[in-house]
């Protein structure tokens, strides 16, 4: 028997690591997976409320499928801490994290819930998004017992500022070519 959260929507949260285009195996043997980890600021008012529901969820789901919290139990989710090397990545410092996968590829949306897809460029590492996961459990003979997150929509939000390597931006890292500046019909040669 698997056991699932309710819905869980989470607003204005920073997308971190998406593999939301194509799904990815990370380890051998592992069947692809459509991943993302979102960030919670624990000191915003909406986002502290959004953490509590999903620690509440969380041991909801883990009392009804293993009757109490299993020794070794675990979880997708946790905040970056001095000792932990998640604090390490851009943006994770202070913050709450949830990693969240699915074999399934999620709905991607704007705005208005249009359709979106990686030619767009609005789902990018850093972008602030609106999501909708679940919880569940696992016990696993190689994994053990843990919970885990569904990915099911990501919403663009609002632009942030990228992590790590940003999408390139023609229209700000290159100036225009003028036609008199050469002709595209002429023959490369070799020889030159």
């Amino acid at each position: 028997m698997s056991v699932t959260s309710e819905k869980i929507n989470l607003d204005g949260v920073r997308l971190s690591f998406p593999h939301l285009y194509q799904a990815k195996s990370f380890t051998k043997g592992q069947d692809p997976k459509f991943q993302a980890t979102f960030l919670l600021d624990p000191s915003d008012k909406a986002h502290a409320k959004a953490i509590k529901e999903i620690k509440a969820e969380s041991k909801r789901i883990v009392v009804e499928a293993f009757g109490e919290k299993p020794k070794g139990l675990k979880r997708c989710y946790g905040l970056a801490k001095d000792h932990d090397k998640k604090k390490d990545y851009e943006g994770y410092e202070g913050m709450f994290y949830i990693a969240t996968s699915n074999t399934t590829r999620p709905v991607l949306v704007d705005r208005k819930r249009k359709p979106v897809d990686e030619a767009d460029g609005i789902l990018y590492a850093g972008v602030y998004v609106n999501t909708v996961i679940t919880l569940w459990c696992q016990d696993h003979e190689v994994g053990g017992k843990g919970v885990n997150a569904n990915l099911r929509i990501v919403q663009f939000m609002k632009p942030g500022e990228a992590f790590g390597n940003a999408p390139a931006k023609a229209d700000e890292e290159l100036t225009d070519v003028d036609d008199d500046d050469g002709d595209a019909d002429d023959d490369w040669d070799d020889d030159d």
